[in-house]
């Protein structure tokens, strides 16, 4: 009779767990679906309100890291701001449940060059793949790595054309 209710008690903790892993890898999908649909409607609000108040996003595209809600919303901002058009698409997903790989392509027209940048770069239509690193608290990203191919998006806009 032990052995049955040890059995049961195992099965019962392993469904347990299954359960609530399950739970937890549907919250962090719903997260990350979220940011990307944040990040292709263009609602800074929104992509900023979805890290925690302590979240640090790195990228090739800047030094250290971000930091805030208002130097997300300044970022992301932008972006947008220099590409009207920035579109993403999700290719892939990895889902551990509090971390998340993604790849993914964005794509846009750099229409506005930002302050610095050369201006036979605007017009420009690039397409990049890039992978990213998230780490989730509940419901929001509390860290994120961005890689890509910063080569390739130079290329893209003309910069070796002109070196």
């Amino acid at each position: 009779m032990q052995i049955k209710n040890r059995v049961y008690i195992f099965g019962s903790a392993i469904i347990t767990l299954t359960l609530l892993t399950l739970n937890v890898i549907a919250q962090s999908q719903n997260v990350i679906e979220g940011h990307f649909k944040a990040l292709n409607s263009h609602d800074v609000k929104v992509i900023a309100a979805g890290y925690t108040a302590d979240a640090q996003v790195f990228s090739p595209n800047w030094e250290g890291a971000k930091a805030g809600e208002e130097s997300l919303k300044e970022t992301y901002g932008r972006y947008f701001k220099s590409t009207p058009d920035l579109a993403y698409t999700v290719t892939n997903t990895i889902d551990a449940g509090d971390k998340v790989i993604v790849e993914y392509t964005w794509t846009g027209t750099l229409s506005n060059p930002e302050g610095g940048e050369p201006e036979y770069m605007k017009g420009k239509k690039y397409l990049l793949k890039a992978c990213a690193i998230f780490e989730l608290k509940g419901d929001k990203i509390a860290k994120e790595t961005v890689y890509f191919d910063q080569v390739a998006f130079l290329k893209q806009v003309g910069f070796f054309d002109q070196h």
